[in-house]
Formats: structure tokens, sequence, C-alpha cells
């Protein structure tokens, strides 16, 4: 479906690019949004953000709106609490994510948002109940997180550039590599 969506070019330019000298604005909302939102797929927004802007603009917008997210959940979690919390992330995923955070700290926070295909954004919420300072936590969202997007910017833009082949591979590849690692 992903796929299918990003095979019309212009009804998703003519979407976004309707905001005019908005539109990277309204893109970098909507990436931050959908850091916060778990229907909003992040992957479905790094591509686009790749179809519309190319890679390198593309990589940038999407960066700041996931910085942008990534600290409002992380401060929303801190201000609200676990109450607020359990109220949209599952209980299983919570305590799964609790304890290997408790027991690893950063480094298993890291290994977690390099991954793709984890609850990296529901992840953001969890690290912000730990005692860890909010800078670091950006840190490693942004750093851990930075090869997957730049990832789906490439393969958004091969898609842009009607070169699907080279961005199915690089996709695939990608998965494969994940999985291997994960």
């Amino acid at each position: 479906p992903l796929v299918k969506t990003l095979a019309n070019r212009e009804e998703i330019k003519s979407f976004i690019l309707s905001y005019g000298p908005l539109a990277p604005i309204i893109l970098i909302i909507i990436i931050a949004l959908q850091v916060l939102f778990a229907p909003i797929p992040g992957q479905a927004a790094g591509l686009a953000s790749g179809f519309l802007y190319g890679p390198i603009l593309g990589t940038i917008y999407s960066m700041i709106g996931l910085v942008i997210g990534s600290y409002l959940a992380f401060f929303l979690s801190r201000k609200f609490g676990r109450p607020f919390l359990e109220k949209f992330v599952k209980k299983e995923t919570l305590q799964k994510f609790d304890h290997f955070s408790s027991q690893n700290g950063l480094l298993t926070l890291f290994i977690i948002y390099l991954l793709p295909a984890l609850p990296d954004d529901a992840l953001c919420y969890i690290a912000g109940l730990t005692n860890i300072k909010i800078k670091n936590l950006m840190i490693i969202s942004a750093i851990g997180r930075l090869p997957g997007f730049i990832t789906l910017n490439i393969v958004g833009a091969g898609f842009a550039s009607e070169n699907s082949q080279f961005a199915i591979l690089l996709f695939t590849i990608s998965i494969i590599i994940s999985i291997f690692l994960f």
C-alpha cells in the first residue's frame, strides 16, 4: 500500500506543496506529529520527505520534525508520568522496554533507535520516564534514527525520480541488514 501511495507522485506533491513556501514546515509538523501519534507511520513520513525534497533536504526536514516530536514525547512523559503513558502504550511494550532501558540505559536505547521496525516512537515516551537527561535522550534518539531516515529519504527520492529499482533494492538491503543486526 505504501509503494502504491508513493506511485501517485502528483497527489502527494500537490498536497504538501499546496502550502507553498510553508510546505517544508507542514512536512516537519507532520513528522513531529507522527512521533506523538502512533497511527501515522514514521516510515511513510520519511519516504515522503525524500520523495518531495530529495535525500539531503528531505533528511534535514525529517530530522527536524523527529527531534521536535521526540522532545515533546520526552517532555510529556516527564510532565504527566506513567499514568499518562499507560493510556496509549500497551502494557506489554511498556514493561519490555522498561526492563531494557533500566538495565542498560543509553546503549540499549541507542540500539533500539538504530534498528528500524521497532516501536521507537513509543520508546520516546518510555525513555521520558527514565532519569536520563532529556538532552542525552535527544542526542541518542537523533543519532540512532539518522541512518534509517537517510535510507528512507534516499528511497523516497528514488521513487520520485522513477528509479524505483534502486529504491527497492536499497530498501531491501537496509531491511536485511537490520534483521541481521537485530
